[in-house]
């Protein structure tokens, strides 16, 4: 790839990687009612806990992943958040929707650990207070 699109490829990934959890972050947020009764059903204990978790995780986290702020640990706990949530709530591999969720919780998981195991760019927050490596 061109050096000068690899910060451009950088955001535009970080930006699709965090759209789906911003996305579902926001929803819950508006709807708590609808995540908490989703928690409580997958047999999570302190359903308003896991809720607060995973409220951090899509819109905090996945706001600082976006922005390139600490990429590198945002992309590590991205990585952890998708694969619980793959265990915990798409695990009935009887349902082929439940194991293609499962699969589409890991390939996501790649794409963090790509990022939590990679330099993070030139247009993050970590580039511009000298947090690059």
């Amino acid at each position: 790839m061109n050096a000068s699109f690899t910060p451009l490829a950088s955001l535009l990934a970080r930006v699709l990687l965090a759209a789906l959890f911003l996305y579902s972050g926001f929803g819950k947020l508006m709807a708590p009612e609808g995540s908490l009764a989703y928690i409580a059903k997958a047999g999570l204990p302190l359903p308003m806990l896991a809720y607060a978790g995973a409220l951090f995780a899509e819109l905090l986290v996945a706001g600082a992943f976006v922005l390139g702020y600490r990429t590198r640990w945002s992309a590590w706990l991205l990585c952890g958040f998708t694969l619980m949530t793959a265990v915990v709530f798409h695990n009935n591999f009887a349902e082929k929707m439940q194991l293609l969720q499962f699969m589409k919780n890991l390939s996501i998981a790649g794409g963090f650990l790509q990022f939590a195991l990679c330099v993070p760019g030139a247009w993050t927050l970590d580039h511009k207070f000298g947090r690059a490596h």
